[in-house]
């Protein structure tokens, strides 16, 4: 490798944990099918989207793989003939954005390996198991009387977390089981400090720890073995449910929910701070307690996966205590898992929700007080308690711990690699306080969108009232105007009345803005009417016959030309002026009264 050649990154960066949202935003017709435009985003940034086409039958096969779930998932209905009608296209739209709905939403099922190629299939469509099965043979390789025997099934919610049955010569009866997992996005040790704190893994010793009979690390990932236990984890026994069953089959919906006694809960609580006291006094970091990682042998709690800490992988619960800010240290992150691990022994069934707002009404006051004071919306918003402030508490420090005379707690890391450790630690707060600042600084992004999209809503609203009551008035305005017609009617009022009525109505409405008054209007008739406009008096004196409208004014035509006299032109100014006189005093004085009537025969 040249001096200045970047080394490639030999851990996953995708974090598997982290939230996917689906919608479906288009959809097409091409080679005589329907495909579906679906817009995937992982995490809370829509800069890491992308898209992907899906049909109907890919929908299908997605829904017999997470058959095995036993959750009653809802996909719509296949139809032959009329499926290509954009009406029934929309409607299975719908009915499709549904279903993905109901799986995102669902902890178990999102994380399954066909829901995960499904929507990201440039990520989760690889080979996991086999070339994890490669993985662990290299690693094996060099190990004497160790070898694989058969894989087992995906037991674990972890997609890169792959479980084999293998033997020890030394102990051929035994049963062993071997965990191969992936460096995960938080790992931060290099090789040489990664296999010393293997070493000192390796060799550790603790009444609540189950024991490691092999751990090795290469420079892909890390593979433990462990001897099996038959009745599984604490999640299997609260679930009533196989432990070699798939992760999908047990958890999926389980038939039994079983809750502890409160004398178990008791005990068992106070052996997991124990062992939580005892890791952060070494500090080794972990973050990965839930009830699948605790085993239960003779009344003793046995913790599982203690390695995932340095091998940088991330925590079930990582979803949860992201979106609150007051969780950001290692100790915070451990107790917040404590509290859900006891709130499902309590219960019987997982908290699918980062806070508590009420519990039911049988629960023990002490157990509620301490599931308050971790998973309550007001301790995540102060700060929770810490390990000792718990160990304090009046619900465990009231237990008794009985211990054998070769129980024993020991774990030595060379204080190189300690001081390596802590500095893990402090890269790990560092990304999940960067973490929570952008998942914070998205949800006041979003509210202001809802915001500015609530005001244009109201606009929209005050824009629409504005607009029906304007026609609400005009259709008033058109009942009025109907029913004066009517009114007319009844009353042998014309239109042609009514249309100068309302012409005198709006010539009024134009003299008031221009500021006319009746008086003024008055004077400027009667100066038009000397001018030698006349209206001729009415013939009939009723008043229900409408008077005829004014006629219109005389206009006057130029005078003929003067005559000639024997070549002579005449005086025109006398004789012109001398008719028009005769004229007008014609057409003053005329009376219609002296008119003789005539009879029609």
């Amino acid at each position: 490798m040249a001096i200045f050649e970047k080394q490639a990154s030999n851990k996953v960066l995708i974090d598997d944990t982290e939230s996917i949202s689906c919608v479906i935003e288009n959809w097409f017709n091409t080679n005589g099918h329907t495909e579906f435009v679906i817009r995937v985003q992982r995490g809370p940034f829509s800069d890491r989207t992308w898209r992907i086409h899906k049909r109907y039958n890919d929908f299908v096969k997605l829904h017999s793989q997470l058959q095995a779930s036993g959750l009653p998932l809802t996909l719509p209905p296949k139809k032959i003939i009329g499926n290509m009608d954009p009406e029934f296209i929309s409607e299975r739209q719908q009915g499709l954005q549904k279903y993905l709905n109901s799986i995102v939403m669902n902890p178990i099922l999102v994380s399954s390996l066909p829901a995960r190629s499904f929507i990201d299939p440039a990520n989760y469509c690889q080979p996991f198991r086999e070339l994890a099965l490669q993985h662990v043979s290299l690693a094996l390789r060099g190990e004497v009387g160790w070898e694989v025997v058969s894989p087992l099934t995906e037991i674990g919610w972890r997609l890169r977390k792959h479980y084999y049955h293998v033997r020890s010569k030394n102990a051929p009866k035994e049963e062993f089981w071997a965990s191969w997992i992936d460096y995960g996005p938080d790992r931060h040790l290099d090789d040489k400090d990664m296999h010393a704190v293997f070493k000192s893994l390796s060799q550790i010793q603790h009444p609540y720890i189950y024991p490691i009979e092999l751990c090795l690390c290469t420079d892909i990932g890390a593979l433990v073995v462990r001897t099996s236990h038959k009745n599984g984890s604490l999640r299997d026994i609260i679930c009533g449910v196989k432990p070699k069953q798939s992760f999908l089959k047990k958890y999926g919906n389980p038939k039994g929910h079983k809750p502890l006694e409160i004398s178990q809960i008791a005990l068992y609580g106070r052996q997991i701070l124990e062992v939580l006291k005892f890791l952060h006094d070494k500090a080794l970091p972990y973050g990965h307690l839930h009830t699948g990682n605790i085993i239960i042998d003779n009344d003793r709690v046995k913790l599982l996966d203690i390695e995932n800490g340095v091998l940088g992988v991330p925590s079930f619960y990582r979803p949860y205590f992201m979106q609150h800010k007051r969780i950001f240290s290692m100790q915070s992150i451990d107790v917040y898992c404590f509290g859900h691990t006891l709130y499902e022994m309590t219960f019987g069934a997982p908290l699918h929700e980062s806070i508590v707002d009420s519990y039911p009404a049988d629960c023990q006051q002490l157990l509620k007080s301490v599931l308050d004071s971790i998973l309550s919306p007001e301790a995540c918003k102060a700060g929770l308690p810490t390990i000792e402030d718990l160990l304090h508490h009046p619900f465990f420090s009231t237990i008794v711990l009985t211990l054998q005379p070769t129980d024993r707690a020991h774990l030595k890391i060379p204080n190189s690699t300690k001081e390596q450790l802590k500095k893990v630690t402090s890269l790990l707060e560092e990304r999940l306080k960067e973490e929570q600042k952008m998942v914070r600084s998205q949800k006041r992004l979003v509210r202001v969108q809802e915001m500015m999209s609530s005001e244009e809503e109201r606009k929209k609203q005050r824009s629409k009232l504005k607009q029906e009551q304007k026609m609400a008035k005009e259709k008033q305005r058109q009942k009025t105007l109907e029913e004066k017609d009517e009114k007319d009617k009844l009353n042998g009022v014309t239109n042609g009345d009514r249309a100068e009525s309302v012409n005198s109505e709006e010539k009024d409405e134009k003299d008031k803005l221009n500021g006319v008054t009746n008086g003024d209007r008055a004077e400027s008739v009667n100066s038009s009417s000397t001018t030698g406009t006349a209206t001729p008096p009415s013939m009939t004196g009723g008043s229900n016959v409408p008077t005829p409208p004014p006629a219109p004014p005389l206009v006057v035509p130029p005078p003929p030309p003067p005559p000639l006299t024997n070549g002579n032109v005449t005086s025109p100014t006398l004789s012109a002026s001398n008719e028009r006189s005769a004229l007008l005093s014609s057409i003053c004085n005329f009376n219609k009264t002296k008119l003789r009537k005539t009879t029609v025969k």
